[in-house]
């Protein structure tokens, strides 16, 4: 994912920022004690949301536990307990980091593609483990890329069938259940995928016509500059229709635990990055560099 998922702390009652802040921490400890420090590194907020939404079926999450880390080595955090949810958060973290690392590994020139040969080097052994666990996950992520990765050889115009792709990966990371649930867990994030994508493309509109690189916004509207000011209302649309679907998909959830902190990052946080993102005014984790913080 992309780091475009995160709440409005504005908006949080205090209890739902410190539960947001334990879910991010203990997402942190379960990479750590299933796939060592290394992947760590590449935590996101929206691997925390991902374990937020998955988990909000359960009737209540287990007493927060103390640990330190790292980040905070003299005093003890207040951390969620790795449960089911942010296990499968954490294999799924390794994976589309992984796959993330191959991707720039195939795009990037120079010194940036040796760094992304390198972290893919650090992190075989880890993505390995991950796929020998979700290798249904991993299967469709592998499938899902290979079409995107060829649409991007054609330099295909169609933001759609792009986008598709994409959003296919991130659905791809919803639990097997074989029950309504697992469906609208899939179209949930099937459109939060199509919705990462393209923002992640207008985000980076200027440094592709830079480079080069493929980009499916520029593909469609014929960028020549990264002023997105003569595209952002149609694109603001399509971006508006995806947080739609992401919106009535959560409320069929009938979610028993942090219904409200997920509907602040789905109908608050989300809205306000696209915003954010087509102003130009975006700014990478809000402008907040502590880890872990809001």
């Amino acid at each position: 994912m992309f780091g475009f998922i995160r709440p409005v702390k504005a908006e949080l009652r205090v209890k739902e920022a410190e539960r947001f802040r334990q879910v991010y921490c203990g997402l942190c400890h379960t990479i750590r004690a299933q796939y060592g420090h290394f992947y760590t590194l590449f935590l996101s907020y929206d691997m925390t949301f991902f374990a937020l939404v998955i988990g909000c079926g359960e009737q209540s999450a287990a007493p927060p536990c103390q640990k330190r880390c790292a980040a905070h080595p003299l005093v003890r955090q207040s951390c969620a307990e790795t449960d089911a949810a942010l296990t499968r958060a954490a294999d799924v973290s390794v994976l589309l980091t992984y796959h993330k690392l191959q991707d720039s590994v195939r795009d990037e020139r120079g010194i940036k593609r040796l760094a992304a040969r390198l972290l893919c080097l650090l992190g075989r052994r880890g993505y390995r483990k991950a796929s020998a666990r979700l290798p249904d996950a991993n299967a469709e992520m592998v499938e899902a890329l290979a079409a995107l990765h060829m649409l991007e050889q054609q330099n295909c115009d169609s933001m759609d069938r792009a986008a598709d792709a994409s959003a296919r990966l991130t659905a791809a990371a919803v639990p097997h259940t074989g029950d309504s649930r697992e469906r609208v867990l899939r179209q949930m994030f099937y459109h939060i995928g199509r919705w990462l994508y393209l923002l992640d493309a207008a985000q980076d509109a200027g440094e592709d016509i830079k480079a080069g690189s493929y980009n499916p916004v520029v593909r469609r509207y014929g960028l020549r500059t990264a002023d997105l000011t003569e595209i952002k209302e149609p694109l603001e649309r399509t971006l508006e229709r995806s947080l739609a679907d992401v919106c009535m998909a959560f409320d069929l959830l009938d979610a028993r635990q942090d219904a409200e902190l997920i509907r602040n990052i789905i109908f608050l946080g989300m809205p306000v990055v696209t915003r954010q993102v087509l102003d130009g005014t975006y700014q990478t984790n809000g402008g907040w560099g502590k880890h872990g913080s809001l």
